[in-house]
């Protein structure tokens, strides 16, 4: 074991950071999938998909998946198979690196627009459905799958095949920075462009947004025990109340889960020595922590909404109900069947 290794991490700090991306990514990408997938059907039902809110949570369940199965599907394979999809070919190494950024940011800024028209919700929720209806909510998701994808699109250059000839020999290295000035712009100037993009401003909007919606919903309680508010004005505040209540768990949740991986990218230059490989680096058990931790925010959106959103739980529980009835004549007939052929098996 090399002196920079030993000195970084033991052998049995790496080895668990390895078991950790071997034995929780599969544990996510199963519950993140059944999840999601049951989001997306059931906020696709006519009760739900009348409202722009819709329209962003919809987006969110899309990108969530797409993270599990661009992302950490990747990571998976790689610790577990020791097979990185990377180095399959430059084409393929180019399309990930893309397509993990415009995913990230395709995520958080859904996240983030969702909180503004919660915002707008809360403050005048009798203007809302004007100043945002569910068209203009699917040209925002429109506009921000093609700002990440044109924000983004500089890592399909930058990213390839290299070949270093030494002495008579040629060496391939596979999806690294095509040359010493772009790794330089990637490692100084993109990484904090992302760090903004993905993390400083969008934190300080939901955050700004969060301490909004609950002093507006806390005020609108303490009117309705001193009994200010009209009876005919409860159905569409309820609904709006609701709604806020899930997009400020939402929010919590995204911030508690992305900000670690957002602080060890900040840190990472200080607390890592700088000969340490890079292979070694991956092997980090506090960089699967962190890594982990952000896929599982792409992962337990659906636990939250059956948490807190009493609407969504309704139709989850009815969707099961539709399902079980479905099912349950199916495995009648089966063993009426089967009772028939025992019978005349007899005879």
């Amino acid at each position: 074991m090399s002196e920079d290794y030993s000195s970084f991490r033991s052998g049995r700090e790496l080895r668990a950071g390895v078991l950790m991306w071997q034995v929780c990514s599969p544990v996510l990408i199963v519950l993140g999938t059944i999840g999601n997938i049951i989001t997306i059907i059931v906020l696709s039902k006519p009760r739900f998909n009348r409202s722009a809110s819709t329209v962003f949570l919809l987006a969110l369940a899309a990108a969530d998946l797409s993270m599990l199965y661009i992302g950490l599907l990747r990571q998976w394979v790689k610790y577990a198979f020791d097979f990185d999809i990377r180095h399959a070919s430059e084409a393929v190494c180019k399309m990930h690196w893309w397509l993990m950024y415009v995913m990230s940011d395709w995520t958080v800024w859904t996240l983030t627009a969702i909180t503004v028209e919660r915002l707008i919700a809360t403050l005048w929720p009798y203007k809302s459905k004007r100043i945002c209806s569910k068209r203009l909510a699917q040209a925002a998701v429109g506009g921000i799958v093609l700002s990440a994808l044109l924000v983004n699109c500089n890592l399909l250059y930058g990213f390839g095949d290299v070949e270093i000839t030494e002495g008579n020999s040629t060496i391939t290295l596979s999806c690294i920075p095509v040359n010493d000035s772009y790794a330089r712009f990637f490692g100084k100037i993109w990484t904090w462009i992302d760090l903004c993009k993905f993390s400083l401003v969008p934190f300080a909007i939901l955050s700004a947004g969060n301490v909004c919606i609950i002093y507006k919903l806390l005020q609108s309680r303490r009117k309705v025990g001193n009994g200010i508010r009209p009876a005919n004005q409860d159905a569409p505040r309820d609904k709006t109340s609701n709604m806020s209540v899930v997009l400020v768990c939402l929010n919590f949740m995204f911030i508690i889960f992305t900000l670690p991986v957002s602080v060890y990218f900040i840190g990472e230059p200080y607390w890592i020595p700088a000969d340490v490989p890079r292979a070694v680096q991956l092997q980090d058990p506090w960089w699967a922590v962190v890594n982990l931790a952000m896929y599982t925010n792409n992962s337990c959106n659906f636990v939250l909404y059956c948490l807190t959103g009493s609407r969504f739980r309704e139709e989850v529980k009815r969707l099961f109900r539709i399902w079980r009835s479905t099912v349950q004549p199916d495995r009648v007939l089966a063993t009426s069947a089967n009772r028939t052929f025992n019978v005349s098996g007899t005879i």
